[in-house]
């Protein structure tokens, strides 16, 4: 009996054994399996990429002047937030062989609603369809252009259709501690604002007033671009000239222009143009291709004239109200000594 149970463990053993030198076996071979899911000299050497995605489609592409937009204007791209990340992500990807050739899987996966095309040095487009994460949550599912079967990937990047969100909309950007002057233009007058020095504040009862404007427009990012021939942007009737000095030396012009709503619910358009006085800032090219639509919170911001402007320092800061508190029950009574008579 004893020898029996020493058997029986000796074969439990050994079928641990034997299970432990397959699996490390059989690792390598996942490993040995993976490849680049992009060629490394086909993104280095790029020169368009065009997603396909959310049933819009953008086309960003390298010129002399860098990356540009094509379906918004030819405008820089966002090569930090946008590029960039793309290409880390795609840099980083994965293919791992071989996730399925069943057609009826493969319409499940949704490959054909979001694709990547990237056109080599060479000129030769590569396309890339991608489909729904694994089953393993590897990452996304991906075909390659000619095969009839999909792989596997860790690709996990998002691909963005919307040509709006790949245009670098940010016209003027600087610190507001590093703006030592404002200067405002309007119609019924003219306003100018200086700090003494750097790291002081704006004096005299409108400093508080003219720090948030200054913190506002410290960095201008429009919301929209449009073509130049834009019949809203040529109807637009200018508001407000804003020039920023740097204590450096440089400085920025804003000019804002507003288009009347045509109804009451509809606030209208404000326009903003940004000429910097350094002729190579990348700003001074971008106005020559665009009108570029100022969000409606940066709008607000800027006054519209010098009696908005006086008006709106005369106003009172709203000063905050302790809640009141809502006690249940029946109201207290009122204990008085014998000395105080309440009429």
């Amino acid at each position: 009996m004893r020898n029996k149970n020493l058997l029986i463990g000796t074969l439990v053993l050994g079928l641990i054994a034997l299970a432990v030198v397959r699996l490390t076996r059989e690792a390598p071979k996942t490993e040995a399996g993976k490849q680049p899911l992009v060629a490394a000299a086909l993104l280095d050497g790029a020169k368009s990429l065009t997603i396909k995605a959310n049933n819009k489609s953008v086309t960003v592409e390298k010129s002399a002047d860098g990356w540009t937009v094509k379906e918004k204007l030819s405008l820089p791209a966002d090569v930090e937030n946008r590029l960039l990340p793309l290409i880390r992500g795609l840099q980083k990807a994965n293919n791992f062989g071989q996730l399925t050739a069943n057609p009826k899987r493969l319409e499940k996966l949704g490959l054909a609603d979001t694709t990547l095309t990237l056109v080599g040095p060479d000129g030769k487009p590569t396309t890339i369809q991608f489909g729904k994460p694994t089953e393993d949550g590897l990452g996304a599912s991906a075909r390659l252009a000619g095969q009839e079967f999909a792989v596997r990937t860790d690709f996990s990047g998002y691909l963005e259709g919307d040509p709006l969100s790949w245009v670098d909309l940010t016209l003027f950007s600087a610190k507001p501690a590093e703006i030592k002057s404002i200067g405002f233009e309007w119609k019924d007058g003219k306003a100018a604002f200086s700090r003494k020095e750097l790291g002081t504040l704006f004096e005299g009862k409108e400093g508080p007033a003219i720090e948030d404007i200054v913190a506002t427009l410290a960095t201008v990012r429009a919301a929209d671009a449009v073509a130049l021939d834009d019949k809203d942007a040529a109807k637009a009737v200018r508001s407000a000239v804003v020039k920023l000095t740097l204590f450096d030396g440089a400085s920025a012009t804003l000019t804002f222009a507003k288009l009347a709503g045509t109804s009451p619910n509809d606030p209208g358009k404000v326009f903003v143009r940004v000429e910097h006085s350094d002729p190579k800032h990348k700003v001074n090219a971008t106005t020559k291709k665009a009108a570029f639509v100022a969000p409606a919170w940066l709008a607000e911001q800027v006054p519209g004239s010098l009696a908005d402007f006086k008006k709106g320092l005369q106003q009172p800061a709203a000063e905050p109200t302790a809640p009141t508190i809502q006690i249940p029950g029946p109201a207290p009574a009122i204990i008085t000594s014998p000395e105080i008579k309440v009429k």
